[in-house]
């Protein structure tokens, strides 16, 4: 029994090592994933500033949309917040 301890003592610290440095890398491939997701949607956002069958008050509303989620992703914010937040507005595009 003693012997099973040691056994787990050793194997338990190497377990959770492991683990949670997969959990940072899967982390880092979320990110990157939002972070490309949240840029081709800013550009498809800004290709539709030029509609010239949108009235004008929706253009400035994305306008400034798109001018908030550019400033947010220059610095440095969470991608995937950005990203769940073009989501949310996606539909009044």
């Amino acid at each position: 029994m003693n012997m099973r301890k040691k056994i787990l003592s050793i194997l338990f610290p190497i377990l959770f090592l492991s683990l949670s440095f997969f959990a940072n890398a899967q982390t880092e491939q979320e990110k990157t994933m939002c972070k490309y997701g949240a840029d081709h949607m800013i550009q498809i956002a800004k290709q539709s500033l030029s509609e010239k069958s949108s009235r004008p008050e929706r253009i400035e509303k994305r306008r400034v949309l798109v001018e908030e989620w550019t400033a947010r992703m220059g610095n440095g914010e969470d991608p995937c917040k950005v990203y769940a937040d073009i989501q949310k507005a996606a539909n009044t595009f």
